[in-house]
């Protein structure tokens, strides 16, 4: 299976671009059927459109807020979506094949940081001592690290192409992949700044909290995510070459 960037030119046409093919490395005519590269792609890209609309909606009937984040809803009934979202997401990455070293690592490296936020929780109460305060480092360094590899995956990865005159939808889809990595960066730089802010006014950083902001920019950059990557499945026909 092929792993996150390949430029267009590779692709070999799929027939109505098909999300299930049958299994080549079956016989005969009942050959069983396999999700594609494509399919594979757009099932991750519609996990991490919808993650941040489901925890959120999902507990509302029992706390009617949000949460301070996405990882906070780990501790709520939600918690099982939240987790299982990056278990999709992290066995994709790590089980799917690349094209070329920088494809193989960039799946890898997202795998495996989407796992660790999955299997560490959140520091929730704040505790600045222990284990604990530990375990909320890692959590927040994994959270940290996937994106960026995220946003960089769709600056430089899902940009390549093999021509230099690209088509226009090609173009178009440049561009998705491109305002999609700058927004999961921005996302990630302004709750670093929302951090830093609580040891410079923390007046101001409690009246901002009320906003939720960390969860807002989470999602953000959870949403981009997803759409590049729903673009990379080819689940717009009107991007699609």
């Amino acid at each position: 299976m092929a792993n996150q960037s390949q430029s267009d030119a590779y692709r070999t046409p799929v027939p109505g671009k098909a999300r299930f093919v049958p299994d080549p490395q079956s016989s005969g005519n009942d050959r069983p059927l396999i999700l594609s590269y494509l399919g594979m792609r757009e099932l991750a890209g519609w996990v991490g459109l919808f993650l941040p609309f489901a925890v959120a909606i999902g507990n509302w009937p029992c706390s009617g807020r949000l949460e301070g984040s996405i990882s906070a809803y780990y501790f709520t009934r939600m918690g099982a979506w939240f987790a299982g979202s990056l278990w999709v997401i992290g066995f994709f990455m790590v089980c799917c094949r690349g094209y070329d070293k920088w494809d193989e690592l960039s799946g890898r490296l997202a795998g495996c940081f989407a796992l660790g936020v999955a299997l560490i929780p959140m520091n929730i109460r704040e505790i600045n001592h222990g284990w604990v305060q530990l375990r909320g480092w890692l959590h927040w360094t994994c959270a940290a690290l996937l994106f960026i590899v995220f946003a960089l995956t769709s600056l430089f990865l899902f940009t390549k192409s093999d021509t230099p005159n690209p088509t226009p939808k090609k173009r178009l889809r440049n561009k998705c992949y491109r305002v999609c990595g700058w927004a999961i960066l921005t996302c990630i730089a302004l709750i670093g700044v929302y951090g830093v802010l609580k040891k410079i006014d923390s007046d101001l950083y409690a009246a901002i909290g009320q906003y939720k902001p960390v969860f807002w920019l989470e999602a953000g950059a959870v949403i981009s995510f997803g759409i590049a990557w729903l673009v990379k499945g080819e689940s717009f026909s009107f991007l699609r070459d």
